[in-house]
């Protein structure tokens, strides 16, 4: 009797355990932060170099940014100096050749220490020759005033201003 106990406990385990993802059904942290990572180090081409060239961010409010060269100027006109961003990821798979990656993200203003915006993201991966890369990009702010944010000393911590595209 208890080597069929033990034995339908296996089973069941094992069941349960299919149904999990597993650590390689999930994109590497490496993977999902390297646009943060290059954005805080302030260099604008690295971090377009994680788009696909076909890729597009999808900005609330404005037209669609197409392409990893408008993906470059994009971030050219956002990188500053005083500002830091982060992404937790919360949830993420990978299926073949897609992935799709669902976080959290922060917007701070390192010269005052205060984060200035927080909202959630999905983003769509897709390897191509072995390498993971955006293909799709959309996030929303948690705050309902819409504005870029600014670290300029005569200006309040968030314009009216559009983001620049």
């Amino acid at each position: 009797m208890k080597i069929r106990t033990v034995a339908i406990t296996s089973i069941l385990a094992g069941a349960v355990l299919t149904g999990c993802a597993k650590p390689d059904d999930r994109l590497p942290s490496d993977v999902t932060t390297a646009v943060s990572r290059d954005f805080n180090e302030g260099n604008p081409d690295r971090v377009a170099g994680h788009y696909a060239d076909d890729a597009e961010i999808l900005v609330a409010h404005h037209p669609a940014i197409e392409g990893k060269a408008a993906i470059a100027v994009f971030f050219k006109a956002n990188i500053d100096k005083y500002i830091g961003l982060g992404n937790d990821t919360t949830w993420s798979e990978v299926r073949g050749d897609m992935a799709v990656e669902q976080g959290v993200y922060t917007v701070r203003n390192v010269k005052v220490g205060e984060n200035v915006e927080t909202g959630k993201y999905i983003r769509v991966w897709k390897n191509i020759n072995g390498s993971w890369k955006l293909y799709r990009d959309m996030f929303s702010s948690d705050s309902e005033l819409s504005g870029a944010v600014s670290v300029a000393p005569e200006e309040s911590t968030l314009s009216n201003n559009p983001a620049p595209q």
